[in-house]
């Protein structure tokens, strides 16, 4: 057991150091081809940022393990809602940009609602895959109409480094994040044998955890640079590719039955109300102060605590 957890530590921390990799080096590609940077910033690093969410996932959708699979997709978007935003704004009260509470929380909000309506039959077909999907494409021409309403990007100091070395490495980035969530899966599945874990705990608290360290890093060291808000804005963008365009796939990989009914009544229940509450918080004054920082955070544990509790005592809330 102890070999399990010490792998599956590994296999994480590979997840969030090849993330890390990819994420740096995409303003670096966007610079050398001339692709608008700011594009890059909300779209690209929105979607590379969850490549570990989609990884692990996909991975678990394709050997049918629809639990780990959506409790990790679901789960990660609580984390990065909750526990990342909540470490932002204790370190730094944030004041939220208008087009991040009008668009990006909204949109976050609309994807995790049609999540739960298309659960309700208890599965999530191709169709419901085709439906995501589907529903992301709006968001993305709304992110690119805004943005070429907004302007042109600064100017930039110049890149050394060339191309092709950047694509290399960007490449050998995605292998280690592919690798490292096949890693850390399977040890991670061994681990959750060995103490008796139910998938779904396994996806939605340790999965869920682990592959949102990337999101993690980049807010924590945005609000450092006193740039949370812009981070923010990264964080509802990758939550909002993670509900639709990385359960999209998986539902195309496989469609995802739905055994226990606590993906419904707790996780993603739980995703909704940190959705309205937060976007209560960000509306009413613009800004996310450390009070509400804490109440955020005591939803968090309040979540990974029910999961546990309903995990031990055998009844369905």
């Amino acid at each position: 057991m102890v070999v399990h957890l010490l792998l599956f530590i590994i296999g994480i921390a590979l997840l969030w150091l090849c993330s890390e990799l990819v994420v740096r080096n995409i303003p670096v590609i966007a610079r050398r081809l001339g692709v608008n940077e700011l594009t890059v910033t909300i779209l690209g690093v929105s979607v590379f940022s969850s490549l570990p969410e989609l990884s692990v996932s996909a991975i678990s959708a394709y050997n049918g393990n629809a639990e780990i699979a959506l409790g990790n997709i679901v789960g990660s978007n609580f984390v990065t809602l909750t526990l990342v935003t909540a470490i932002c704004a204790l370190i730094a009260p944030i004041n939220m940009r208008q087009e991040i509470r009008d668009r990006e929380s909204s949109w976050m909000i609309l994807s995790t609602v049609v999540i739960l309506l298309l659960a309700l039959d208890m599965e999530l077909s191709r169709i419901d895959g085709l439906i995501l999907i589907g529903l992301y494409v709006p968001y993305v021409i709304s992110v690119l109409r805004d943005m070429r309403a907004g302007g042109h990007d600064e100017p930039h100091a110049a890149i050394k480094t060339p191309l092709w070395r950047a694509l290399v490495i960007e490449g050998a980035a995605i292998a280690g994040v592919v690798f490292g969530a096949k890693f850390s899966l399977d040890h991670g599945q061994a681990l959750a044998q060995h103490l008796g874990m139910p998938d779904l705990l396994l996806g939605a608290i340790l999965f869920a955890f682990g592959t949102s360290l990337p999101e993690m890093a980049i807010a924590v060291s945005a609000t450092f640079r006193k740039k949370a808000e812009i981070s923010m804005g990264e964080i509802y963008s990758s939550n909002i590719f993670t509900a639709m365009g990385i359960l999209g796939v998986c539902c195309l990989i496989r469609p995802l039955a739905i055994a226990d009914a606590r993906v419904i009544n707790i996780d993603i229940t739980f995703l909704i109300l940190a959705g309205i509450i937060v976007q209560i918080f960000i509306t009413t004054r613009a800004k996310l102060n450390r009070i509400e920082a804490v109440i955020i955070l005591l939803l968090y544990g309040y979540f990974v605590a029910t999961h546990v509790w309903t995990n031990i005592v055998p009844w369905t809330f």
